[in-house]
């Protein structure tokens, strides 16, 4: 509250001394930075919509209801619309958010008798398995082309860490490397990675990746030790980008096998790795990502909208979102579910329009414990908003913290084989022992800032760039992300200094 004071100090005092039109935001005052919360709970609104309605651009809450706007061509007159499905839309001038700083929204979900007109209340249950049933038509993939901001953070513990060389025909995999793999990674680790991208889409086909990642920027906070493995992995890429015509690599540890073939990556002719840089497939993991998230698929994390014998429906009321009547239904889990949460359906199609929901207390979620293999998900939070375009929903945002603890105690070979009619034969093959218990905390999120439609052969003829340029830094600055459009950084972020 104390920096808004002063920014209202400020532009009092140097309002009358502007010498352009002085109804514009004075020139010194960079962004307008504030809160979203509720005005009954004072809880913060993470991923509120805000939009300064004459120029139409605007940003989104962060994960504890934070924003900045960047001001620059923004008049004191402009109004500022505050959108949180659920909630009254509030708008304020400019000159009058200086004033406030902190927004509160109030609730806004009706009886149903008062909303809509019903011979009976409908069964909830019923209203989420119509979810499903409709997925297909409601979330059709279509040619497109989007510009996103994705935020991924992660904080790893090793407990324990141990790497076992037993042999290798692969002359830069060595024991000498192995060792040094094993004494360069970081027991300890915390990155957070701020990535703009343009991705394509394509719809359905053959195509074995479906979107392509063009990186515009990329900044990174990471530690110094996870530089070190950057290097490190420099090695793999060489011996991976070293495959034939009919060559592939497969991955194996006991009856577990899965094979990696290059001939399904296609990139540009790039060969060479340029200093400060991510393969692409890093870049194009962060979105694959938030894609397998958000598809709806029946996995442990859309669990209550497949297992509805496991949970409790109630039909909270209704709201409205743009021009559709929508369904509020809470959810609980019974002994055999996991979530906890809310969720928002269209009255009139059934699509899930949006989900806030977490691990209910004491839940945990996959927990594996078998063949030297130890894996267990907890405190899992997930959210997600789609936004109707013509006649299909399309991801507006998604976002999803996880903590795993996983441990390993088994032998695993990476094998280079070459095609062949009958048993295709192995060329080259590295084993090694793992001995491994961890924590790790990981979350993302992603926003969607522009979409436009675009060709199958635009699609076909983009080659995503084999190495993105990333601009490392100790802590964040403002500076940064000057006249980008991102999701404002919690005070956690903006106070992390790398080690």
């Amino acid at each position: 509250m104390r920096f808004f004071l002063i920014v209202f100090f400020i532009t009092s005092s140097f309002y009358t001394l502007l010498s352009q039109d002085s109804s514009l935001v004075p020139i010194h005052v960079f962004e307008l930075r504030g809160v979203v919360l509720d005005s009954d709970t004072k809880n913060p609104l993470p991923y509120a919509n805000i939009v300064i309605e004459r120029i139409n651009q605007g940003g989104i809450t962060n994960e504890v209801g934070e924003f900045s706007l960047d001001t620059l061509g923004v008049l004191l007159s402009d109004s500022i619309s505050f959108l949180y499905i659920g909630y009254k839309t509030q708008k304020v001038t400019v000159q009058h958010f200086f004033e406030m700083g902190t927004v509160y929204l109030k609730e806004d979900i009706q009886n149903l008798n008062k909303v809509f007109v019903f011979g009976s209340p409908p069964d909830p249950k019923s209203i989420v398995k119509k979810v499903i049933e409709n997925k297909e038509k409601n979330y059709k993939r279509t040619l497109k082309s989007e510009h996103v901001f994705i935020r991924s953070r992660s904080t790893s513990d090793l407990e324990d860490y141990h790497l076992e060389y037993k042999k290798s025909s692969i002359s830069s995999l060595d024991e000498k490397m192995i060792k040094e793999m094993e004494d360069k990674t970081p027991r300890h680790s915390t990155s957070y990675t701020d990535f703009l991208t343009k991705v394509y889409y394509t719809a359905p086909s053959s195509d074995s990746f479906n979107y392509k990642t063009d990186p515009i920027r990329i900044v990174s906070l990471k530690e110094k030790e996870l530089n070190d493995m950057d290097q490190l992995e420099e090695v793999f890429e060489d011996v991976f980008s070293n495959t034939e015509q009919e060559e592939y690599w497969k991955f194996k540890s006991g009856i577990f096998s899965f094979k990696m073939d290059s001939n399904d990556i296609s990139t540009s002719e790039d060969t060479t790795r340029p200093e400060n840089s991510v393969h692409f497939l890093q870049s194009w993991y962060m979105v694959h990502r938030a894609m397998k998230f958000s598809s709806l698929k029946p996995n442990s994390s859309w669990e209550f909208l497949y297992a509805t014998g496991k949970y409790n429906y109630e039909l909270v009321g209704g709201t409205n979102v743009g021009t559709e009547d929508v369904y509020v239904i809470d959810f609980t889990p019974k002994r055999g579910g996991l979530f906890i949460g809310r969720m928002y359906i269209s009255v009139e199609t059934y699509a899930l329009i949006r989900a806030d929901y977490e691990y209910d207390v004491g839940k945990v979620g996959t927990d594996i414990h078998l063949l030297g293999i130890g894996y267990t998900e907890s405190n899992f939070a997930g959210s997600i908003l789609f936004e109707k375009v013509d006649s299909t929903y399309q991801l507006k945002y998604c976002s999803k913290k996880q903590r795993t603890e996983g441990s390993m105690d088994r032998s695993f070979s990476l094998m280079k084989k070459k095609k062949r009619f009958f048993i295709d034969k192995k060329l080259k093959e590295i084993k090694i022992g793992l001995n491994i218990t961890m924590k790790e905390d990981v979350s993302f999120e992603f926003l969607v800032l522009s979409r436009s439609p675009t060709t199958q052969a635009e699609y076909t003829s983009f080659k995503m760039p084999k190495y993105s340029t990333v601009q490392y830094v100790d802590q964040f600055d403002d500076d940064l992300w000057k006249g980008y459009s991102i999701i404002e950084p919690t005070k956690r972020m903006r106070e992390y200094k790398k080690r």
